[in-house]
């Protein structure tokens, strides 16, 4: 592991050639950034390590290196361990379609995913274990490698309290299964007595994720181009699930809260607007927040912000005709069904 700039010259020189270099990094798709490379000898492997060390990816640098050997790999395959808080259970997660699009696989290919539950006191038994490696056509000798792996993933998953632990790809090579990526979410809620992750707290945000945190927004950075502000997690995930569903990507996850003021609404899309989206989607269900509250903090932020992206609103609950009223003396329409908001959001995108 190379740590920082400083080490490059003298830690390249102990690795033998060609080699991977890996990006520690705290996004997904490092591959795909272009944070994954191969070298083929030092002087490559010193040129990437600088480079590598230069990136900034979705506010986020790239922290530390590490270098690997290469391996022939025969077959890729995907598998975790994850938490469905919605039903209070666990699942084994796997496919034979391991690899940087695991996450389209899901969509376009589900019957390509194997999904096996259990609860936290049964826990993943060797059973399961078995069962999920013989459906990924695991055998003979591999078969009790693949278990203890998976009975492996799932003693982190417990020890840590962790929502997520995932291998990909697990690769089958001459000499046997071998993980040659994974990575972890770790729970918040579970911090005040997990070291790890108190530990890694400070790391794992972003700049603008440490912003929002500071102003006590839910907040999560992601990849997409759609700005999303709504009140309530429920509201917030289900929100994101549909864009999700309909090949519409977020550009990242905030809670406003309930009974938001004019000035955390204005604030909370000022936040968005740093991120540049295409456009921003407001889904606005209220109760204790008033439509026309938020109306009024999205007059103001168009007026205040000459760069704003389209904003594509939905408001129902209180105050709601209150809230239009004022959107529509601005010339700004606003949507009382979701969908129809949604829909009006891929008119603006082009699709």
């Amino acid at each position: 592991m190379i740590n920082n700039k400083e080490d490059i010259e003298e830690k390249v020189d102990i690795f033998q050639f060609p080699a991977i270099i890996k990006s520690q990094i705290a996004i997904g798709s490092r591959k795909k950034a272009g944070l994954i490379k191969i070298a083929q000898n030092n002087t490559e492997a010193k040129a990437l390590c600088e480079e590598f060390f230069r990136k900034e990816v979705g506010g986020f640098r790239v922290e530390a290196i590490l270098i690997e050997e290469l391996v022939t790999i025969q077959h890729e395959y995907y598998c975790s361990i994850a938490l469905d808080a919605s039903s209070r259970q666990f699942f084994l997660i796997a496919s034979k379609e391991g690899g940087i699009d695991i996450e389209e696989v899901a969509t376009t290919h589900p019957e390509a995913i194997i999904k096996e539950n259990f609860s936290l006191k049964q826990g993943l038994t060797k059973e399961i274990a078995k069962k999920v490696a013989e459906q990924l056509d695991i055998t003979n000798k591999l078969l009790n490698s693949a278990i203890d792996i998976f009975l492996k993933l799932w003693e982190i998953t417990f020890k840590t309290e962790a929502q997520l632990v995932e291998i990909n790809p697990l690769v089958l090579t001459p000499s046997g299964l071998l993980a040659v990526d994974g990575k972890m979410i770790l729970d918040d809620d579970a911090a005040f007595r997990q070291p790890l992750i108190q530990e890694l707290e400070p790391k794992k945000l972003s700049n603008l994720e440490k912003v929002a945190k500071e102003a006590g927004f839910s907040f999560v950075e992601l990849e997409g181009d759609i700005g999303i502000l709504a009140n309530g997690a429920g509201l917030t995930m289900a929100l994101l699930d549909v864009l999700s569903q309909l090949g519409l990507k977020p550009a990242n996850f905030l809670d406003v809260g309930g009974g938001a003021s004019k000035e955390r609404v204005y604030k909370a899309l000022e936040l968005i607007f740093k991120l540049t989206p295409k456009c921003v989607l407001i889904n606005i269900f209220g109760g204790i927040t008033r439509c026309d509250i938020v109306a009024e903090a999205v007059i103001q932020a168009l007026k205040d912000f000459s760069n704003a992206p389209p904003i594509v609103i939905r408001l129902t609950g209180t105050n709601e005709k209150e809230g239009i009223d004022l959107l529509k003396r601005e010339n700004i329409n606003a949507f009382n069904d979701v969908m129809e908001a949604v829909k009006k959001v891929k008119e603006v995108l082009g699709g």
